[in-house]
């Protein structure tokens, strides 16, 4: 059993819907089965009866109505599952796509799989929440693939390990497409609706690559298009490595072969100790790419030690981020606040500037000890940040600092 616990993409805003969305099921879930044991109802039945989806007595509202109705009888696991994974999932998603979009994306989705499911099976009625949490999931995919997912493994053994979330998400769906094969090819019936998940998966995916392509969503550098980008450049890289030809990956879009030869050339004339902090550097850039986090730290920490000169070493924006906050998870708290500052002072204009310097403050306040520079840029990021939590926290932090 894989059991996801959490992501390594939080969201940077109270996810109000997802919440909600809990909330309203394990609300219908328990007065089904309050109802039913209590004798509030003649049973559980007639809240089936009435929300359940029937494809030979359809009824426009149990698109939505059946999504928030589970199987009331015996161990809850089919609810239980449901939403941990729409908790697990459903945070980033409703971050990327806005509240408003990700609930009709959410209740659009469940409709969708539940009209798959009627065409594969016209006399099945379906209820519950796993169409629409695959359709999230799915979306999860196409927006973070390079992050990674915790996971409780419960086997021969038990014991929590990260992986990628394309190997996560690609295990649960493989099964899904077996199980459901299986079935059609004979090999014996099941209460479960996998179309209704396979259709899900493929509404997410699809749905959010469509948003990405054109531009309705903005692209950012850990979603599907970025891996595409990487990938042209790690082959890029590897063939210059490798002094192949330029092929089809040269391109102004890319770091080509010739271009990296050039560089490498240039490298050459430089001294000892410079060629070393490069290579270093694109060591770093490929374990990012690669998704690799924890070694893109340690060979970022390895470059902190090499160079002498702290401020000529800071990487891409989004890379330097992505290292400075791995530092943090990682509690190695001097190297990430050094990371976050050489941020700073290499992007001054980001967009994520009022959150780092909030991050920052928060390292110096409760773990390096320096209040002075703590305050100050507390109060920088107080004026700038737009999230509730944030603010509460750099109000939360600026009293704590008081002498």
């Amino acid at each position: 059993m894989f059991i996801p616990l959490r992501t390594d993409r939080p969201p940077k805003r109270t996810p109000v819907i997802t919440q909600a969305l809990i909330v309203v099921n394990m609300v219908v879930y328990l007065a089904g089965v309050s109802g039913s044991y209590f004798s509030l109802f003649e049973s559980a039945q007639v809240m089936a009866d009435w929300g359940h989806f029937d494809p030979r007595d359809f009824k426009a509202w149990q698109l939505v109505t059946y999504q928030f109705l589970h199987e009331p009888h015996g161990f809850p696991w089919h609810i239980a599952f449901n939403m941990l994974f729409l908790w697990v999932f459903g945070c980033a998603v409703e971050d990327r796509l806005g509240r408003a979009g990700f609930l009709g994306f959410y209740l659009f989705g469940g409709a969708v799989a539940a009209i798959a499911h009627s065409g594969l099976a016209p006399e099945s009625q379906v209820i519950g929440a796993s169409g629409s949490i695959a359709g999230v999931t799915g979306a999860f995919l196409a927006l973070f693939p390079r992050s990674r997912i915790k996971v409780l493994v419960i086997f021969f053994f038990i014991g929590v390990f990260s992986v990628p979330s394309l190997w996560f998400i690609g295990f649960y769906f493989a099964i899904d497409v077996l199980r459901q094969s299986s079935s059609l090819l004979g090999g014996g019936g099941s209460d479960v609706a996998y179309m209704a998940h396979i259709a899900g998966y493929v509404y997410g995916f699809s749905i959010s690559f469509l948003l990405l392509a054109t531009s309705v969503l903005k692209r950012e550098e850990f979603d599907v298009f970025f891996v595409f980008t990487q990938a042209r450049r790690r082959a890029a890289f590897r063939a210059a490595s490798r002094q192949g030809p330029a092929g089809m990956w040269e391109s102004a879009q890319a770091d080509t072969p010739k271009r990296l030869a050039r560089q490498q050339t240039r490298a050459k004339s430089k001294d000892p100790k410079q060629t070393q902090l490069a290579e270093l550097r694109d060591r770093i850039n490929l374990l990012i790419s690669d998704g690799d986090l924890p070694a893109a730290a340690r060979t970022y920490q390895q470059l902190l030690c090499e160079s002498p000169d702290k401020a000529v070493i800071a990487l891409s924006e989004r890379s330097q981020l992505d290292v400075a906050s791995q530092l943090y998870s990682q509690e190695d708290y001097a190297d990430a606040a050094t990371a976050y500052e050489l941020l700073l002072a290499s992007y001054p204009s980001s967009a994520k500037t009022a959150e780092v310097r909030l991050i920052l403050g928060l390292i110096y306040a409760r773990q390096l000890d320096r209040p002075t520079r703590a305050r100050e840029l507390i109060e920088q990021a107080k004026t700038r940040l737009r999230d509730a939590s944030q603010t509460a926290l750099a109000e939360k932090l600026l009293a704590e600092l008081k002498p």
